[in-house]
């Protein structure tokens, strides 16, 4: 797992570094329309839509969104040197701070899973709103 992660984390950095200069920096927003708190997960490995299959971690208290408030994916336009498709799971606070991450990922206990292209989240405005 580690080994995976420190590759995946060179593999980012490659891309990112490799992009155009326009494509630097753009942030990819999350903003929580909801009157509940949520948090987000970014995923790389479309078409692979299942959170055990992406060997992905819990979200952190730094992905989590108030209502009313955004969080920023700061990769960017660098996402898309990995995969034409990207995806971002939505879930609930009280199941990320609740239940354990195994009962998550085994149960698909997300509210909500959003893949865009590059032109989607271009139309969008680099923005991903929930609901």
């Amino acid at each position: 797992m580690t080994k995976n992660l420190i590759l995946f984390v060179l593999i980012i950095g490659l891309v990112i570094t490799s992009c155009h200069k326009e494509n630097q920096g753009q942030n990819i927003y999350v903003k929580n329309n909801s009157s509940e708190a949520i948090y987000y997960l970014e995923s790389f490995s479309f078409p692979d839509s299942t959170l055990k299959g992406n060997e992905i971690e819990k979200p952190g208290e730094g992905d989590k969104i108030k209502p009313s408030e955004e969080g920023a994916i700061i990769a960017g336009r660098g996402v898309f040197g990995l995969n034409a498709t990207f995806q971002v799971f939505i879930f609930s606070a009280d199941t990320i701070e609740k239940e354990p991450w195994d009962t998550i990922v085994a149960q698909y206990k997300i509210l909500k899973r959003y893949q865009f292209t590059e032109t989607d989240l271009e139309t969008s405005n680099w923005t991903v709103t929930y609901p």
